[in-house]
């Protein structure tokens, strides 16, 4: 499963690197950060989530079974909501 977040009120997010452990996690799921390909990777329920920047979006990437559809939306949505408040960005998900 892929999806996109994407910034709809200008090109990138402004979301400093040293912040994204604690914004790029949701917060209806238990999560831990892991090493991994990506800019940014996380571990969910033994599904690892990778973050990457791509032109001019964030790129999230699912790599495993272990979670639903509807719960990787649910991830996802959670995790633009968060960019949305920490930065004062709006921002859509995009499946991909």
């Amino acid at each position: 499963m892929k999806y996109l977040i994407k910034r709809t009120d200008g090109d990138w997010f402004d979301l400093h690197k040293s912040r994204q452990a604690e914004v790029l996690r949701p917060a209806s799921f238990p999560s831990r950060p892991v090493e991994g390909l990506g800019d940014h990777r996380i571990e969910v329920r033994g599904c690892q989530i990778s973050f990457s920047y791509e032109d001019p979006c964030i790129q999230v990437c699912f790599d495993g079974d272990t979670l639903t559809e509807a719960e990787a939306s649910q991830i996802v949505a959670e995790i633009a909501e968060n960019i949305t408040k920490t930065t004062g960005q709006k921002s859509q998900v995009i499946p991909i």
